[in-house]
């Protein structure tokens, strides 16, 4: 009765606490957004909330012991995830207004920006894999092979050629285009491509792990 009366306490404690997170960052973004007067749907930005939180529970989870506060918690997890919070901190505040608010030119521009999203499923299947005891199997292997193809292709060769096609059309070189386009369309380019890079180097090294025999770890398989 007693472990009964704990489990269901810990249960409740626990859902009031996610819940509660999610709702205060549900409206410290639709504040945020409100007030950069952004057009951004109560979809989206639950999405973003619901991201914020998902992202803080597999991290808890990947942990051998979670920290016992709050405070450490969430410094735990800016110090192993600092990247990916910059990542996706940058494309909240500078790469979707940038998307969205652009007097309606650019539409090649962002249809190369969404391409980057291509290279998802094979990122997230070999976690579900990897999870499922198939790290040794021949489909872990394809799968890795088509997320680095993928992540190569549209997450980091997409930038160059996004230049050399803006280019082409106006028979400009690549360093006269960053010239033409405004600067805060080069530096938003640049710090997307920058972690994009860094986690196509890590599937790189981890592929030539498997190479030679050896089992990536928990570790290895993280991209952030």
């Amino acid at each position: 009765m007693n472990n009964l009366l704990i489990g269901s306490l810990m249960c409740g404690a626990s859902c009031f606490g996610w819940m509660g997170l999610f709702y205060f960052s549900n409206h410290l973004l639709t504040c945020y957004f409100r007030a950069k007067k952004w057009n951004i749907s109560m979809h989206h930005t639950m999405n973003m909330s619901e991201a914020i939180v998902s992202s803080i529970q597999v991290h808890l989870a990947s942990l051998a012991e979670a920290p016992k506060c709050l405070a450490g918690r969430v410094n735990s997890y800016l110090r192993r995830r600092t990247l990916l919070v910059l990542h996706h901190v940058v494309v909240v505040t500078v790469l979707m207004p940038v998307l969205i608010y652009r007097n309606g030119i650019g539409d090649f521009f962002v249809g190369c920006f969404y391409c980057v999203e291509l290279s998802g499923p094979f990122t997230n299947m070999r976690v579900v894999l990897s999870r499922l005891g198939l790290k040794a199997s021949r489909w872990y292997t394809v799968n890795g092979i088509l997320m680095i193809i993928t992540f190569a292709l549209c997450r980091v060769a997409i930038f160059p050629y996004m230049y050399f096609a803006y280019g082409a059309q106006y028979g400009l070189d690549i360093f006269q285009v960053m010239k033409k386009i405004p600067l805060h369309c080069n530096l938003g380019s640049l710090l997307v491509l920058l972690p994009q890079i860094h986690w196509l180097r890590l599937m790189v090294l981890g592929a030539f792990k498997i190479s030679r025999g050896a089992t990536l770890t928990e570790a290895d398989e993280k991209i952030d």
